[in-house]
């Protein structure tokens, strides 16, 4: 996560609201599913990791629904919602990370130009199982609001998020053999299949590199006064 600045506008990256995340105390996370498909990508350079299958940016946010616009952050309170998102490119292709969309009752809706599996948050404590983070399409990436509480233990948070892509199936060619003397067609590999290819984003405050920056830059919770 690059370093934040709490209380500083996220321009190209505003939302109008969170309209799509998991969010709980508990950690079971709830989806809620948009209506509509229309995706776009913020314009934000350049991606600080990823590897030779995608890249990524993760931050986290804070929700101002009367102001319609949520501000980057990563200092929160006890009892804040913490917003995370990520969004991101298919190195292979070069195509942004999308989704398909999820509803309230798990309904999975394929989304055309899907290519990402699942998005995990790890090691936030006391939140289990692991959420996941689901896909807006109005806005064009995953987000999980995650529901502290004065129980939530304070300090920095060292989470980690999976982002997975989908395998790819192989694709085929028919050719022409001969065969005995005979001309048949035969059905060939014209592209190989792919296996599900995945990062894992780091938030440790150890060492730089892969999306790794020393504090102040981590996502931190402080006692409710």
């Amino acid at each position: 996560m690059r370093k934040l600045v709490t209380q500083i506008a996220a321009g190209a990256m505003v939302l109008g609201s969170v309209a799509l995340f998991g969010a709980t105390s508990s950690g079971a996370a709830t989806a809620h599913a948009t209506t509509t498909t229309t995706t776009t990508v913020p314009v934000i350079a350049p991606f600080v990791s990823g590897n030779k299958w995608l890249s990524v940016n993760v931050d986290t946010v804070v929700s101002h629904s009367a102001a319609g616009s949520c501000l980057l952050q990563n200092v929160f309170t006890q009892g804040q919602t913490v917003v995370f998102r990520m969004w991101g490119i298919d190195n292979e292709t070069g195509k942004p990370l999308l989704g398909d969309l999820v509803s309230s009752t798990g309904v999975v809706t394929p989304i055309k130009g899907s290519n990402v599996q699942s998005v995990v948050i790890k090691d936030l404590p006391g939140v289990r199982p692991n959420p996941q983070m689901y896909f807006n399409a109005r806005d064009g990436y995953f987000t999980y609001g995650w529901f502290t509480t004065t129980a939530t233990p304070t300090g920095v948070v060292p989470f980690k998020v999976i982002v997975t892509l989908k395998p790819l199936a192989a694709t085929y060619k028919t050719i022409k053999v001969k065969v005995n003397g005979v001309m048949k067609n035969k059905k060939v590999i014209k592209t190989p299949a792919i296996p599900a290819k995945g990062y894992a984003y780091y938030e440790n405050g150890t060492g730089l590199g892969n999306g790794q920056l020393a504090p102040p830059s981590q996502l931190t919770i402080n006692a409710a006064a």
